[in-house]
């Protein structure tokens, strides 16, 4: 019988399996390693959502710029209908408007150049400070991209408290004629009309502008 040929000296044993075997270990801990990292932020981040901020104090008088358009002036009919005093501090009354929109409309399509049929106007935050009016600060974002505001109401705000809008031009006139709707006998519609590059606010639109400007809705 013959014996097994002797095992070289030095030669290190194969240690394929062990390595086999430790891949699997390896990407398990792995796995375990990323997933408890991420079952911690998500549980942080739902303890934050959920858990802190219900607790914090908002002073809403100091954040009514955060607030939005509509909430802020929801907010003032309901502390000036039923007081007159309080209320004429912030409505001036313009009376009926002193020209004619088609006319002016006309005269102004003559002298500017058309804009495009889409325009909208930059989407950018547009303050609103306290003692200005909501005509005066959209007439002035309406100069500053080369658009005239006519404002054919026979009514103005003053603005009460800082408040701020984030949206373009033409949403952000259409945020006001839905705000202040409610103080008007008629609904309050809001035109972009881009042969005049006129924005329109009325609440008796004639023909004229409901066939040549593009009414601005939500």
């Amino acid at each position: 019988m013959q014996r097994p040929a002797p095992k070289p000296k030095g030669q290190p044993q194969p240690q394929a399996r062990r390595k086999r075997k430790g891949k699997p270990v390896a990407a398990a801990w792995f796995w375990v390693k990323h997933l408890s990292l991420a079952f911690i932020l998500v549980f942080a981040a739902y303890y934050f959502l959920f858990g802190a901020l219900p607790s914090m104090s908002v002073s809403t008088s100091s954040n009514v710029a955060a607030r939005g358009f509509s909430q802020f002036y929801e907010s003032f009919r309901n502390r000036t209908s039923s007081r007159d005093t309080e209320r004429a501090k912030f409505v001036i009354e313009l009376g009926s408007p002193s020209f004619r929109l088609d006319e002016a409309l006309k005269d102004r399509e003559r002298v500017v150049r058309p804009s495009s049929q889409r325009w909208t106007g930059e989407y950018e935050p547009r303050r609103f400070e306290s003692g200005d009016t909501l005509r005066g600060v959209l007439s002035d974002y309406a100069r500053k991209e080369d658009v005239e505001l006519f404002w054919y109401l026979d009514k103005d705000y003053v603005v009460k408290q800082n408040f701020r809008v984030d949206s373009n031009f033409l949403s952000a006139l259409y945020q006001v004629g839905r705000a202040i709707n409610d103080d008007f006998e008629y609904e309050i519609y809001t035109f972009y009309c881009y042969r005049q590059r006129a924005a329109v606010i009325t609440e008796k639109p004639t023909r004229f502008v409901r066939d040549n400007c593009r009414k601005i809705a939500n």
